[in-house]
């Protein structure tokens, strides 16, 4: 808008002060926008962790929220969507995390291992996100179908270099989220010793054909510092 210059000063800083708040208002309102469906979000995972995804309700998110009902729907169609939203964040977290690893470590058996280590990990750091992850996957079985599109890369890549016995792909990755995700459960609930994560790696090594032995000591190896530091810096951001 231009202001007249023969307008009296007084009109005119009227007018650009209120040329002003428009604009503040408008920033302002993208703020609280953006603020309310952060809130939603955050809402819902605490509220699906808790009581699962089917009996989450939208008005147990709002409430949670503390926003209107009405303000779930400017953000999300249905509660199953936000579910999803959530999910999906979780597993491109995970994802960036595996391909630094995959990238990194020779042993397509060593960097599994690593992997694995580091999804049950972050579900006893976070027990918000592993409870969520534990809830979504069961309620919604078909999200698992989402950690589960790298995983059957990385089993391909461990075949064709001779590291993984020519097992069927497809039904290897789902053996391997129930038990991680089994896994999960357990180390939630707690009261399991401490090599329980070591040895679930262990296990699932040996279901894709490495040796009993071989797979019980990389399933006890350490997780390199660098990797769960990069780990830590990667969820932390979320």
């Amino acid at each position: 808008m231009t202001v007249d210059k023969r307008m009296p000063i007084s009109a005119r800083h009227e007018t650009e002060g209120t040329k002003g708040r428009g604009r503040m208002k408008a920033s302002r309102t993208d703020r609280i926008r953006e603020s309310t469906r952060a809130k939603l979000i955050e809402a819902a995972e605490r509220t699906m962790a808790s009581k699962g995804v089917d009996a989450t309700t939208i008005a147990d998110i709002t409430e949670a929220a503390d926003v209107g009902t009405g303000s779930f729907y400017n953000h999300f169609k249905t509660k199953l969507e936000l579910a999803e939203i959530i999910f999906r964040s979780h597993a491109d977290d995970l994802y960036k995390v595996n391909m630094t690893i995959f990238e990194s470590v020779e042993d397509p058996a060593l960097a599994i291992a690593y992997i694995q280590k580091i999804f049950l990990t972050k579900a006893v750091r976070d027990p918000v996100w592993g409870w969520f992850v534990v809830h979504a996957t069961s309620d919604l079985p078909q999200l698992s179908q989402i950690f589960g599109e790298g995983a059957a890369d990385h089993i391909k890549r461990g075949q064709a270099l001779g590291r993984f016995t020519p097992v069927n792909v497809d039904v290897a990755v789902r053996m391997i989220l129930v038990v991680l995700t089994a896994g999960m459960h357990d180390l939630l609930l707690g009261g399991k010793p401490e090599e329980w994560a070591d040895d679930i790696v262990g296990s699932l090594l040996q279901m894709l054909g490495v040796p009993a032995d071989t797979a019980t000591e990389l399933g006890r190896t350490p997780l390199p510092a660098e990797f769960e530091r990069m780990a830590d810096r990667t969820f932390s951001a979320e």
